[in-house]
């Protein structure tokens, strides 16, 4: 062999030698990188809780940069040992191979080993962004699901500014209708924090109290103990667990707008059908824009009116206030159906 092949070849054996060392070093930083991404998304997750949005794009960023990295340590690893095969090749009697005959010593089982730790890291990613879109409403039961997520992550803080407001500068209508008057049967659909059912319980009327947050149901028998309140988990449109009982009012304070455009006119019959032959629907309309994370859908007066035209029921309007919470962006209408 000529002077010229064996610097040739000596250069070759640098060259290999120093791209190996250096792929080593970058299969071993993969799961340092692993590690570190996952757990600053995991940690962006849990203080984010007020955006699902934000959370499951978390949650499926670090899915794929799991999956990703497992990819990368295929490909690494094949070209190591490419670089192996080439330097066992050129000096097999000082080659250092160690390729072990037991399950712990086999070929490739640190890459196993890393590949397994960030496939388990992406269906756990994966896994908790299914759960995160079940709790926000974008699958499973679409049926304002959204809405009542958003209530069960904000019930604390939401509690508190309802419970600011009396009965009576809430529902000026109600308090006249009810205060001070004989008792009725009475179903508050999304009674939240319990303020106005607990009023209509403390002034001698039976009330039934429908609620989907287990949030709200829970504040609202720690803040209103009052076992007179027949709380159910339900919802509309269907209202599937209230069966032969009737009422003479039902009221429905800041819900229409959570309920689906589609899903109105059912929701209307079903109420229809849960009145006395005297009752009447108390409705609050929430006349402001859109809010998709809690929702909420665009009403209005003439469309309540259309729908509850062919269903026998006459509206009645009773103006229009600012909003209580101060947002100069919303308004409310309040109206009553009756038969």
């Amino acid at each position: 062999m000529s002077d010229l092949e064996e610097q040739k070849l000596l250069a070759a054996y640098n060259l290999n030698t120093e791209s190996f060392r250096s792929l080593n070093q970058q299969m071993w930083q993969i799961p340092l990188i692993a590690m570190t991404l996952t757990g600053g998304l995991w940690f962006g997750v849990s203080k984010s809780e007020a955006s699902p949005l934000f959370q499951i794009s978390l949650l499926a960023l670090a899915a794929v940069a799991n999956l990703g990295l497992l990819v990368v340590l295929f490909r690494l690893r094949y070209v190591m040992q490419r670089h192996l095969d080439w330097l066992e090749a050129f000096n097999a009697a000082g080659f250092v191979g160690a390729p072990g005959a037991g399950f712990l010593t086999r070929p490739f089982m640190v890459r196993s080993i890393f590949q397994l730790l960030l496939f388990l890291a992406a269906v756990t990613s994966s896994v908790l962004m299914i759960g995160t879109m079940k709790s926000a409403g974008w699958i499973g039961d679409t049926s304002s699901s959204r809405a009542v997520a958003f209530y069960e992550r904000q019930a604390k803080d939401l509690a508190e500014n309802y419970e600011l407001i009396p009965f009576e500068q809430a529902h000026p209508v109600l308090f006249n209708e009810l205060g001070g008057k004989p008792p009725k049967a009475v179903l508050d659909v999304g009674a939240g924090t319990g303020r106005d059912v607990n009023w209509m319980a403390m002034n001698g009327h039976s009330v039934v109290a429908i609620e989907p947050a287990a949030s709200f149901r829970a504040l609202a028998t720690h803040l209103h103990p009052n076992t007179s309140v027949h709380w159910i988990d339900d919802r509309l449109p269907k209202l599937d667990k209230l069966t032969s009982q009737r009422f003479d009012w039902i009221v429905l304070s800041a819900v229409w707008m959570h309920i689906h455009p589609k899903d109105r006119l059912q929701a209307l019959a079903r109420l229809k059908l849960l009145l006395t032959s005297a009752g009447k629907i108390y409705i609050t309309l929430r006349l402001g824009p859109p809010d998709p994370a809690r929702e909420i859908y665009p009403v209005t007066v003439e469309e309540l009116r259309d729908l509850s035209r062919p269903l026998g029921l006459k509206l009645q309007e009773f103006g229009e206030r600012e909003d209580l919470l101060g947002r100069s962006e919303i308004k409310w209408r309040t109206v009553v159906l009756s038969q």
